[in-house]
């Protein structure tokens, strides 16, 4: 990776992602209102979408907690939320996701970036990626690893199971995803 490759990855600079447009097009089809996260370089088109929409809360946390927080305000108050956030964030914020947005039923969709999954090289990211999905599982959230699905048709199933379970579901981002 080029310097330049770098700073792109690091800011919200860069080309636009057709796939970050269009999971943002869903989320307004879907009357997404409010967005909350801790800022991640593989999610930086997600973000910049949020940041951009005069429709959309967007409200950027310091921690995961505190985004998975915001959410449970923002849903409690009549909004459609997204929270996004790197996978190692979910273990930081899984007792709030457990003991809040699971037992009220808070219909939070998360959007997550899949680091230290398999082909991951960032040696950091490891240990959660190998225990992200098991992480899921035990709490009976659910999830999907977006690959070459068809990503609208993808996010409406999703928030459909969302709505059917009562329960918080996490789309999982892999790096190179918005490609």
């Amino acid at each position: 990776m080029t310097q330049s490759d770098k700073d792109v990855f690091n800011t919200l600079a860069g080309n636009q992602s057709e796939k970050a447009d269009q999971l943002h097009g869903v989320f307004r089809e879907l009357g997404v209102n409010f967005a909350s996260g801790v800022p991640c370089g593989v999610l930086r088109h997600i973000i910049r979408n949020f940041n951009d929409d005069a429709a959309v809360l967007h409200v950027i946390a310091n921690r995961e907690s505190e985004a998975v927080g915001l959410a449970a305000g923002a849903y409690f108050g009549g909004k459609i939320p997204v929270v996004y956030m790197q996978n190692s964030g979910l273990f930081s914020a899984s007792n709030d996701i457990a003991s809040l947005l699971v037992p009220y039923k808070m219909q939070v969709f998360f959007v997550v970036s899949y680091r230290g999954c398999e082909g991951e090289d960032a040696v950091q990211h490891l240990t959660t990626g190998r225990a992200t999905e098991r992480l899921l599982e035990s709490f009976g959230l659910p999830f999907t690893v977006f690959g070459d699905q068809n990503l609208g048709i993808l996010a409406r199933s999703m928030f459909e199971t969302m709505r059917k379970t009562e329960l918080p579901t996490l789309l999982l981002l892999k790096r190179g995803w918005h490609q």
